[in-house]
């Protein structure tokens, strides 16, 4: 008879998996109310007077201030990430290593066969297989992008301020506010559509394999298994 054990392998830091749940709710948080903000509407069975809306808590007011303050957040966490990865060689970004033969087999591998379900297995890689190092730096990317064009706008309430200063040249640079809002709005769906696939993903391979590749964003451990081991040879 014949088994497979597993390992356990710790891979995500406290302070990874903190960053990346402060990172979730965030994005939502922005997603939400930036769709209110782009196409204002009220809640209620058969809508609310705009006149009434204030009352009901619904102002647009109010979903500014939320969507300014999750973008704080959204900005604080995005530096702690960098910080977290120059200090821990557990937490470090994951780059696409264009150069090497066996990214680009990877790659295809895990593309085209094992995400298509053309094959059982995605090979030996602990934290990032070759199309996560792909996808996930332009996620950053995104998210940066995110921020600056988001402060950018924020700024122009106060052409004086520190944001306009800072990043309010992307706004020209953009072409206007109009053309930096539609590009601000673009890239928000996405990093969700981004989002909705990484669900998907963590959740059919913890169903798939068992491997707490759900479970490892709470405890920072996964699974993986070893070489089969035969209880014949045990004595």
């Amino acid at each position: 008879m014949r088994v497979e054990s597993a390992k356990k392998i710790y891979i995500f830091s406290p302070a990874l998996r903190l960053w990346h749940w402060v990172n979730f709710l965030t994005i939502i948080t922005l997603f939400a109310t930036g769709l209110y903000i782009g196409s204002p509407f009220f809640q209620g069975p058969t809508g609310v007077e705009a006149t009434y809306a204030y009352e009901e808590g619904i102002t647009m007011g109010f979903i500014r201030k939320v969507h300014f303050m999750a973008g704080y957040i959204l900005l604080a966490s995005f530096i702690f990430r960098v910080l977290i990865s120059l200090v821990s060689k557990r937490d470090r970004l994951v780059i696409p290593t264009f150069w090497r033969k066996d990214y680009w087999i990877g790659l295809k591998e895990i593309t085209l066969k094992y995400l298509l379900f053309m094959r059982d297995d995605e090979g030996h890689e602990y934290i990032r297989n070759a199309c996560a190092r792909t996808v996930y730096p332009l996620v950053y990317l995104a998210i940066l992008f995110m921020i600056v064009t988001g402060f950018g706008m924020y700024g122009m309430s106060n052409p004086e301020g520190f944001w306009a200063s800072l990043f309010g040249w992307v706004v020209w640079f953009l072409g206007g506010e109009f053309p930096t809002h539609m590009w601000h709005h673009w890239i928000a769906w996405l990093i969700i559509i981004f989002a909705v696939l990484h669900v998907y993903f963590v959740v059919r391979e913890e169903a798939i394999k068992k491997n707490g590749e759900l479970s490892s964003m709470f405890n920072g451990y996964k699974f993986f298994k070893k070489e089969p081991i035969d209880m014949n040879d045990i004595k």
